[in-house]
């Protein structure tokens, strides 16, 4: 299988809304709508993740321990007795973490500044992961309202938050 690149889950989720747009009736648009707001905040993981893999692969002393155990989604254990007695290392357990923290210690570690979760950014960040949330843990008492602005939406803030990032953290804008 090839590998797939955050930009190709993008043009699926501006496909996959298309669709919606071109659907019949709103039930025939709403595996489009769902598919495509799915599909762009798995452009965000892409994104963000392959950055963290980037960042782990440097050299080894480049980061403290817990620094390192974060980028690759490990946990971190506390030695107790061997050689290494009284200090820290990478587990072999995954420990995934969230998207949100991810970003956030990205900036912090390699940007120039922070995310203002105040600002509109993080609101939209905060709006569109709502919806995510509740298209990926779906429960039966809760009720899925989705249009295609919900979609553009998800499309419009994913494309922002990786032009942040790309700007935060490597001082240039991404090229598409």
């Amino acid at each position: 299988m090839n590998q797939l690149s955050f930009r190709a889950f993008l043009n699926y989720a501006e496909k996959l809304h298309t669709q919606a747009l071109e659907a019949a009736n709103h039930n025939a648009a709403m595996p489009y709508l769902i598919g495509s707001v799915l599909t762009s905040w798995i452009s965000l993981e892409s994104f963000v993740n392959n950055m963290m893999q980037d960042y782990a692969a440097l050299p080894d002393g480049m980061f403290s321990v817990h620094e390192s155990a974060f980028l690759v989604e490990k946990q971190v254990l506390f030695n107790r007795s061997g050689i290494k007695a009284g200090t820290f290392s990478i587990g072999n357990n995954q420990e995934f973490k969230r998207i949100e923290d991810k970003m956030l210690f990205l900036i912090a570690k390699f940007g120039n500044g922070k995310i203002d979760k105040g600002g509109k950014l993080w609101q939209k960040f905060e709006k569109v992961k709502k919806k995510r949330n509740t298209l990926s843990h779906y429960r039966k008492d809760c009720d899925i309202e989705l249009t295609s602005q919900d979609s553009q939406e998800a499309m419009e803030l994913v494309k922002e938050l990786i032009e942040f990032l790309s700007k935060q953290i490597w001082k240039k804008p991404l090229k598409w």
